[in-house]
């Protein structure tokens, strides 16, 4: 029995160690490439892949893809804007921060050339985009002064008299906007803008303190803010608690009235200070919606030529 065995092992290792030597002689009549696939990346592939992969609104897919090319293709001419390309693609992904980061390099490699100033805009644009007006009215104004022989200083002046806009500036605004050249395809839309920002000084706006003037009957100074539901709430709640109050007095239930005119205070308070802050609230909507009908023609629009990267103001109507 134990010479069957070790008879069958040596049969099975001869089996093995004679597939082993034929694959081996077989292996070496077989191309390396078939054995194993060897990636290849092209430059100009790379670059197109990244770029069309931002021009379908994949951002942060695209940062990525530019990224890659910029490591395997430290040398390529693009990489000044395949950088540029990635801060632009953090700022339509609402990635501020890292925008910025991103074109402030740019701008510091490239400030004596075009693409600098076209950084130095996005960085002011990515403020404005934040609701920062203060920030990006740095920005437009240093692009105003340091690029005055580029076309992109008007988008910079249209920018500048948006922000002021936005700060219910409106005579500042309405300035701004008649600096726009009339070379620019802007100055149409900046001219009407420059007319139509006056009218924010008469818009319809509620008096705060009004408000808190009517409020001292409960419901009254919401009412003249147009929140009806408001009122008709303050006037009851206010009104139910004064109610409650007396009943408790006239039961000689002390304690109890005493608690509720307290309790009253409080409400009565809060109605005057809803009242004005209604007020405030009115007048913010008021701007918000009247500056939200203004036509705004500045819509960036990033695009390569072989002459390197251009940033074209497209007109929308």
């Amino acid at each position: 029995m134990i010479s069957g065995g070790t008879q069958g092992m040596e049969n099975i290792m001869n089996r093995c160690l004679s597939l082993f030597l034929t694959l081996s002689f077989i292996s070496l009549f077989i191309p390396a490439s078939a054995l194993s696939a060897q990636m290849t990346i092209d430059g100009e592939d790379q670059y197109e892949f990244a770029r069309q992969t931002m021009e379908r609104g994949e951002y942060l897919r695209a940062v990525a893809e530019f990224e890659r090319f910029i490591h395997f293709f430290p040398e390529d001419d693009k990489v000044p804007q395949a950088r540029y390309l990635i801060g632009f693609c953090y700022l339509r992904a609402k990635e501020y921060e890292s925008a910025r980061k991103a074109l402030e390099k740019v701008y510091k490699s490239y400030s004596s050339e075009p693409m600098g100033g076209k950084a130095l805009f996005l960085m002011g644009e990515s403020y404005y985009r934040q609701g920062l007006v203060k920030e990006a009215q740095q920005y437009f104004k240093k692009v105003i002064e340091t690029y005055p022989h580029l076309d992109l200083k008007h988008a910079a002046q249209y920018r500048l008299a948006w922000s002021r806009m936005k700060e219910d500036k409106w005579q500042e605004a309405s300035e701004s906007f008649m600096m726009v050249g009339k070379s620019s395809p802007l100055y149409p839309n900046s001219q009407e803008l420059a007319e139509l920002s006056l009218k924010g000084e008469a818009l319809p706006y509620k008096e705060p303190a009004t408000a808190g003037v009517l409020a001292i009957l409960p419901g009254l100074g919401h009412l003249y803010c147009e929140r009806p539901k408001d009122a008709l709430v303050a006037f009851l709640l206010n009104g139910l608690t004064i109610w409650a109050a007396i009943e408790a007095f006239d039961e000689d239930l002390e304690v109890l009235g005493s608690i509720l005119l307290l309790v009253e205070a409080g409400w009565y308070t809060g109605n005057i200070y809803s009242a004005v802050n209604s007020a405030h609230k009115y007048n913010r909507k008021v701007r918000n919606d009247f500056r939200g009908n203004l036509p705004d023609k500045l819509n960036l629009n990033l695009f390569t030529t072989r002459g390197g990267l251009g940033l074209a103001l497209k007109m929308e109507f």
